[in-house]
């Protein structure tokens, strides 16, 4: 989970929905490439509503659906460099930008929680029509996947956690002291600079620095940019409860389908241990430890990664065919 530390952090739903037409799309500018199709125009974003709330995803390929779940405070900028290869393998690749980050909606009033996020997803996923698959989830995202396949468990065939959190791993403390109400003004002030907290977080989450560019911070910050947007990844940092996963881990542990925990060797965020243990514990769970690599691992080992989850989710549809 990315700490914006440092400079003073220099930092009823219900499960039906409709598809916006193409012409509801919104853009981002060109440093947002990469995702479905990966190219060098702009990412184009559908729309679909969950709740009365839209949620931005991208949706490209053929073949058994995967689905990819960011963490804080990325969005589906996050799997840029996963989505091409897992489409050549042969895959359908859904991404999703949460409730209150990236393209998504931001209200002002909706529970931002990881509980809620899981309903607002599997809402969205229904009105796509998605008849399941694999869940990938990344840090708080994994959080999020373990929920679904608890509470929702029609919704996926199998599940990848990468970097996840687990247990009562999470909110980080660094997340957590912005519950604090004096960052109200600290991250409200107009000349606040937020993307000094990214790049450090960045710094820390990371091996390769080389990969941290200032176009990869740009796109990264642009949805939170401005007063109302840092105002807005307050709401999503102070949204998340520990006990809303922590009071759910025993029933993760009992979970049958096929689960793959994938973490990068030096994650400085989620520990690696915790990682192993569930994957472990799990009846069919497997882990797996991608070197030099960090908590950030799509954005450190994006081909390694993309690697793993197809192979996983292939050798799944083999097994149902």
């Amino acid at each position: 989970m990315l700490f914006l530390v440092g400079l003073a952090v220099a930092v009823a739903v219900v499960l039906n929905g409709s598809v916006r037409e193409p012409a509801q799309r919104r853009d981002l500018p060109d440093t947002a490439t990469g995702i479905a199709p990966m190219s060098t125009e702009a990412t184009k974003y559908d729309r679909v509503d969950a709740g009365g709330y839209e949620i931005a995803f991208t949706r490209a390929g053929r073949g058994p659906a995967v689905v990819l779940i960011h963490g804080i405070p990325t969005h589906s900028y996050l799997w840029r460099g996963v989505v091409p290869p897992l489409v050549a393998a042969g895959l359908e690749v859904i991404t999703l930008d949460l409730l209150g980050y990236g393209a998504s909606d931001k209200p002002a009033e909706a529970d931002l929680g990881i509980k809620a996020q899981s309903r607002f997803l599997v809402q969205a996923l229904r009105a796509l029509n998605w008849s399941g698959g694999t869940l990938v989830g990344h840090d708080i995202g994994g959080g999020i996947a373990q929920l679904i396949a608890v509470e929702h468990p029609e919704v996926t065939t199998r599940l990848v956690l990468v970097d996840s959190i687990v247990y009562d791993s999470f909110p980080e403390p660094g997340i957590a002291r912005l519950k604090d109400p004096a960052w109200d003004d600290i991250l409200g002030a107009p000349g606040f600079d937020l993307k000094k907290g990214l790049i450090k977080g960045f710094k820390r989450g990371m091996v390769h620095g080389d990969r941290i560019t200032s176009e990869m911070i740009d796109c990264y910050e642009r949805p939170f940019r401005g007063v109302e947007g840092r105002r807005a990844y307050l709401r999503a940092a102070r949204a998340l409860r520990t006990e809303e996963l922590s009071s759910q881990m025993d029933a993760v542990e009992k979970l049958k389908l096929p689960t793959l925990v994938v973490w990068g060797s030096e994650d400085v965020f989620q520990p690696v241990k915790s990682g192993e243990h569930l994957a472990h514990t799990m009846p069919n769970g497997q882990f797996e430890v991608i070197q030099q690599a960090g908590h950030f691992l799509p954005e450190d080992a994006p081909e390694t990664l993309a690697r793993h989850i197809a192979l996983f989710a292939t050798s799944a549809s083999k097994l149902s065919t």
